[in-house]
């Protein structure tokens, strides 16, 4: 990332006035921001937002579940130690339940708030109230992936083709009830119904795993010609392994459902360095911040002005295209959990 991580820190600030300047005095006063996220943004981001702004940042990286539980037993004790929640959808719970801080008043740079530089005009928010949880970048998911020496292109032109006699037993998928799993799962129900579903994952006996690298390598092999829930990450790993014939299917009766990934910000209420905090907030909007984001990650930002290389076009929202939001407060509140409960009982658990 040494071309991302080493633009100017200027540009970010470009229009900034006064009151931003206190902001960042008082940042560098309290000298650093807890941000808790996944690992893979740890060096690249600390190492960039220390120079940016002079401010450490202090990353606390791990498994999703537990930094859950541990945020949720600070903010019900009121020792909040973390600052900056990177994460799903999973913290609107704690939204509706008041502790949690909007962040929507905090975003103050004119590189930020400028409608231009954002998909659609508008900054998204995975929150109703549109001020707590932000949506850094948009990526698609939900399509099949095939291995085009097993399967003819031409017997897969729609999700009603996965229901071919010629398919029985040979498609697999990530558990319907988790993860990339239940996106992809909540998807081919939302357009197709659960009938559907029971048809396809039932009929057509689909085996189920939690492991992303057996599903793409199932596929790879010819195993399971077709996964279903297969991560891109897993797709380029493949690729770039010399497995050229994977395919990932994007079929006109669904281009699939648009998800944030671990995108999102939030603040919990009494974050210990509210300054910093701020200050984190404008500059992870920022552009290159989103670009050292995206880069990482593989998936497209929100913001129009970042062009980060290697991120492949069937993750990129195409223009016009009707997606299903899954990062809506909505969906994940109301439609996730009754989805879920109806996935279980089509496969007797």
């Amino acid at each position: 990332f040494r071309r991302v991580l080493f633009r100017s820190a200027a540009d970010w600030q470009a229009g900034a006035g006064p009151e931003w300047q206190k902001l960042m005095a008082a940042g560098r006063a309290e000298g650093k921001v807890v941000v808790a996220g996944r690992g893979p943004m740890e060096k690249p981001m600390s190492e960039a937002f220390k120079r940016d702004t002079g401010i450490e940042l202090e990353f606390l990286g791990g498994e999703g579940r537990a930094q859950v539980s541990r945020i949720e037993r600070e903010m019900r004790s009121g020792q909040v130690t973390i600052d900056i929640l990177f994460g799903g959808q999973t913290y609107v719970t704690y939204v509706n339940e008041g502790l949690m801080k909007p962040v929507k008043p905090q975003f103050v740079l004119p590189g930020v708030t400028e409608a231009k530089n954002w998909v659609g005009g508008q900054m998204r928010w995975v929150d109703k109230e549109q001020q707590y949880m932000f949506i850094g970048g948009h990526y698609v998911f939900g399509w099949p992936v095939y291995n085009s020496a097993f399967v003819k292109p031409a017997s897969l032109q729609s999700w009603k083709d996965l229901l071919k006699p010629e398919f029985k037993g040979k498609i697999a998928s990530y558990d319907p009830t988790n993860g990339p799993g239940q996106a992809q799962s909540g998807f081919v129900i939302d357009i197709y119904g659960l009938d559907f579903f029971k048809q396809l994952y039932v009929g057509q006996q689909v085996k189920i795993t939690r492991d992303s690298r057996q599903l793409m390598e199932w596929a790879a092999r010819g195993v399971y010609p077709v996964v279903l829930g297969g991560l891109p990450v897993e797709i380029k790993r493949f690729r770039e392994a010399g497995i050229d014939s994977l395919v990932v299917a994007d079929l006109p009766d669904g281009h699939g459902a648009l998800l944030g990934g671990s995108s999102v910000v939030s603040e919990p209420k009494g974050a210990p360095h509210a300054a910093a905090a701020a200050v984190f907030l404008n500059w992870y909007a920022s552009q290159p911040a989103q670009t050292i984001f995206a880069t990482v990650w593989q998936t497209p930002s929100r913001r129009t002005d970042v062009k980060a290389e290697g991120i492949p076009d069937y993750v990129v929202p195409k223009p016009g295209v009707k997606y299903l939001d899954q990062y809506a407060e909505t969906w994940y509140v109301d439609t996730r959990p009754r989805l879920n409960d109806e996935i279980i009982k089509v496969l007797g658990r």
